[in-house]
């Protein structure tokens, strides 16, 4: 018994170094110029033994785009477990997002470029802004978010804003430190670009824009 469980420790040890090495050389040269010989090089396995685990590249590229997207899903969730105002989850979830874009820029971007025709991409992205979704509607009821917004359309406005500057900022990690990139990502979150900034009380101790149409044009 103990021999059949040092087997199947070994052989999931050795589809997670698959998947990481995958990840590293699909984020490097893409699906189509990524090769099989490289990515179990990467791995440290010889080109038979991702066989005996993926069918092929594209087998091992919905793989690791699923984990992926576990990963950032599953740090999203805690962090909005963690804090205790919506301020806080905001920080949290914003923090984990930049720590995982510096960490694992080039998956990052894989993650997040949405390819119009993979259906992968545009999974990971649906499902981040779902979750964004359900925080807006929560928030409509609530009180704290705009209700002339529509949740749909603000949640991939916020999602294709925060990934298009990190994008940005993985090129020129200068710009910015991870936490002044943070406080951006808060500001713009909570504020806009074009409101007057803390005006309104919203009962929880934190300030928020005033309603469309209260500021003077």
């Amino acid at each position: 018994m103990q021999v059949a469980i040092s087997r199947r420790d070994k052989k999931d040890a050795t589809r997670r170094k698959l998947v990481s090495a995958g990840a590293k050389i699909f984020a490097a040269d893409g699906v189509q110029g990524a090769r099989i010989a490289d990515i179990a090089r990467e791995a440290g396995v010889a080109m038979g033994t991702l066989y005996t685990h993926f069918a092929d590249k594209e087998a091992l590229f919905v793989e690791v785009m699923r984990a992926g997207k576990q990963s950032v899903l599953e740090g999203l969730a805690l962090s909005r477990e963690a804090a205790e105002t919506r301020e806080g989850r905001d920080r949290a979830a914003m923090e984990g997002v930049v720590a995982f874009a510096e960490v694992y820029g080039p998956l990052f971007r894989l993650l997040l470029s949405r390819g119009a025709g993979d259906s992968i991409q545009r999974e990971v992205v649906d499902a981040i802004t779902d979750l964004r979704v359900a925080e807006l509607v929560e928030g409509q009821a609530q009180g704290w978010a705009r209700a002339d917004l529509d949740p749909r359309a603000a949640a991939r406005c916020e999602v294709g804003a925060v990934f298009h500057l990190l994008d940005w900022w993985i090129d020129n990690p200068d710009a910015f430190t991870p936490a002044q990139l943070v406080d951006q990502l808060c500001t713009v979150r909570r504020f806009g670009v074009e409101g007057a900034g803390p005006l309104i009380d919203a009962g929880d101790g934190l300030p928020t824009p005033p309603a469309a149409g209260s500021i003077a044009q």
